[in-house]
């Protein structure tokens, strides 16, 4: 029964277009503090979106996970309008801010609190008086193989664990209004390595589900599959 479920499986597997996503299973999970924040006010102007905190090594993920963080605001019920990462830096740029806002995330690099008079210029500047910091806690992918017999391994899993935090501040008083922290543990069955779930994917469906139940309070209203 075994060789016969894991050759319906292969069968199956092999005639996936190459460019097609793989079967996979995720589990997510969010937790966040008490908001002290009317989530109503975020109606009322864009929220700011700061570049990916993330360690030195995983560095060149920031750009995916920006994109990730722009679906996710866009996809939640009701969507949350942002300044995006990009437009923020090149309106501070313009302005001269490009020093301050870089001041601004080595700052809380450092001591893990954005400054306060910075953090009032560049939420001023931007017209913004919420601004969103997010940050990469974890990142791991593992291979497992399954039903080895004679040296073939016949089911590969790509087991992907990831680790997003959020972080929203009120530029005008300097305080933080709202954290929460996120998992997601993809396994995706494939045959190549090109059969795999974007990271981009993986991380908008954490993201979203931090955003909307956690932030925006409303578990019943998403728009992603989480079944998928």
């Amino acid at each position: 029964m075994t060789w016969r479920i894991a050759g319906l499986l292969l069968a199956f597997l092999s005639v996936l277009p190459g460019g097609c996503t793989p079967p996979y299973l995720s589990d997510t999970y969010a937790t966040s503090t008490p908001k002290s924040f009317n989530t109503s006010e975020l109606a009322q102007s864009p929220v700011a979106v700061l570049a990916f905190v993330t360690p030195d090594n995983l560095r060149g993920l920031s750009p995916t996970l920006s994109q990730a963080l722009s679906g996710a605001l866009t996809e939640v019920v009701p969507p949350v309008r942002e300044i995006s990462t990009d437009e923020a830096l090149n309106r501070l740029t313009d302005e001269g801010l490009a020093t301050e806002y870089t001041d601004l995330r080595s700052g809380f690099v450092r001591n893990g609190i954005l400054d306060r008079p910075q953090l009032r210029r560049i939420g001023a500047e931007l017209g913004s008086r919420y601004v969103l910091l997010p940050g990469l806690a974890q990142f791991d992918e593992s291979i497992i193989d399954k039903f080895e017999f004679g040296g073939w391994k016949f089911i590969r899993n790509r087991v992907t664990t990831l680790r997003l935090w959020l972080q929203l501040w009120d530029s005008q008083t300097g305080h933080i209004v709202w954290e929460a922290s996120g998992e997601i543990t993809v396994a995706t069955i494939f045959l190549s390595p090109q059969q795999t779930v974007a990271l981009e994917e993986t991380a908008k469906k954490l993201l979203a589900r931090m955003i909307q139940d956690e932030m925006l309070g409303s578990r019943t209203q998403i728009k992603i599959d989480e079944d998928k």
